[in-house]
């Protein structure tokens, strides 16, 4: 990697490492990642005058899902990977976290700021030595913060290891939470206030529909976008589908994302005779997945565990309510019923009866339901978000704003 030992205004450049398992792709000379994710990193970069980034590089071409971030000042170090299940999976691990910490050690010395996304394998080495190696140090915890009991043992450790950081976490829960004074709660954005200005057509569009074209007169039309999984869950929702069948409620479900348990998903609705109500669309760009919130009625995530669930939000922006799972994160988030429900993620019944409740509300009602979603996504924007993080780097750091000169920027 290139250095530089000073700026154009005789100060010493500002560094900002990022550790974690986060896959990146390139793509002639400029780097990409996920869609959300981008956008926050987006806010990270503009703040320092070069970005080392240490994570998992994914070979071949960006998928659909991934954006090219808007800040270039980046080296990127490859990390090995390792994961999995089973005896040899976790040896492989232990093995990979020797050859991390190497990789870390020095990174995390010439750094400025430390900013570690856990909760990964990576992370379970680089959170002790970013506690011992960075005096700025930042971690944010994007899985449920609350303790649900169906957490790999690995993440357990890494939230008890993050109480006692003394450095600013950010967490999934809620804004009233008894939380240690460091950690903070923390909403990812998904849009800037000028996209959600541009999507208010749709929701216009949509309390229209209600009104003229309401759901409790033609088929349900249900939406979920996740990676196929066991933790995701939607072999649920295809069973919930086929009980509203049961009951005579036409639906049409479809599904967007790829991920291990797909195939045994079309099994179960080859199984359950759902082939005319149910779809899979596989790993579908940006655009299309705006679409399908907007021709949704509800949308759709009822994992056992979930983080923050941005899949919600993005929804919302489009006035479209949530029936999600347990967890008094995602009680938050549908503002426990004003903008969609619970349901236990091990009971199809309970997920097709909050979908069957949804549907049946007063039109005046489900308009109120758009309108509260609209409201919530408005204070959670990418902008909110910088404001909170020029705060950490600013006030909590004491760090200087990059380079005006722009001389270290690519």
């Amino acid at each position: 990697m290139t250095r530089t030992s000073a700026t154009g205004s005789g100060r010493r450049p500002t560094t900002l490492l990022v550790i974690g398992d986060t896959r990146y792709t390139v793509e002639d000379g400029r780097w990409h990642t996920l869609v959300a994710l981008s956008k926050q990193l987006d806010v990270w970069f503009a703040e320092f005058d070069r970005v080392v980034i240490a994570a998992h590089l994914q070979p071949g071409a960006p998928p659909p899902d991934h954006r090219c971030l808007d800040h270039q000042n980046i080296d990127f170090v490859p990390l090995r990977s390792a994961g999995g299940t089973g005896l040899r999976a976790k040896a492989d691990v232990g093995l990979a976290l020797l050859s991390w910490v190497r990789v870390l050690v020095p990174l995390m010395g010439r750094a400025t700021a430390v900013h570690l996304r856990t909760p990964c394998n990576v992370t379970i080495a680089a959170i002790p030595l970013a506690r011992v190696l960075s005096r700025n140090r930042y971690a944010i915890y994007a899985d449920n913060w609350e303790p649900l009991g169906v957490e790999p043992v690995s993440y357990r450790i890494q939230r008890w290891m993050l109480r006692h950081f003394k450095g600013v976490v950010h967490a999934y829960a809620p804004p009233n939470e008894d939380l240690p004074a460091h950690i903070r709660p923390n909403v990812s954005p998904s849009f800037a206030e000028s996209e959600l200005e541009a999507l208010i057509p749709d929701v216009t569009r949509r309390v229209d529909q209600l009104r003229a074209d309401p759901a409790a007169r033609r088929p349900l039309r249900i939406c979920s976008v996740a990676s196929f999984s066991v933790r995701k869950n939607q072999s649920a929702i295809i069973r919930a589908a086929a009980v509203l069948k049961q009951r005579g409620i036409p639906v049409q479900l479809r599904f967007a994302g790829s991920g291990a348990t797909q195939a045994a998903a079309r099994s179960l609705v080859a199984d359950l005779g759902l082939g005319a109500e149910v779809e899979f669309l596989g790993q579908i760009g940006r655009d299309a997945v705006i679409a399908l919130f907007a021709w949704a009625d509800v949308n759709v995530l009822v994992g056992f565990a979930e983080g923050f669930g941005k899949v919600f939000l993005e929804g919302m922006a489009l006035g479209c309510p949530a029936v999600c799972g347990p967890g008094r994160m995602q009680r938050a988030i549908i503002g426990a019923g004003a903008r969609g429900r619970q349901a236990d993620p091990s009971d199809p019944t309970d997920i097709a009866d909050a979908l069957e409740d949804l549907r049946n509300l007063p039109i005046d009602r489900q308009v109120e339901m758009v309108l509260a979603c609209r409201a919530y996504v408005a204070g959670f924007t990418t902008e909110a978000f910088a404001h909170d993080i020029q705060d950490i780097i600013r006030r909590v750091w004491a760090l200087p704003p990059p380079d005006p000169a722009g001389d270290l920027r690519r």
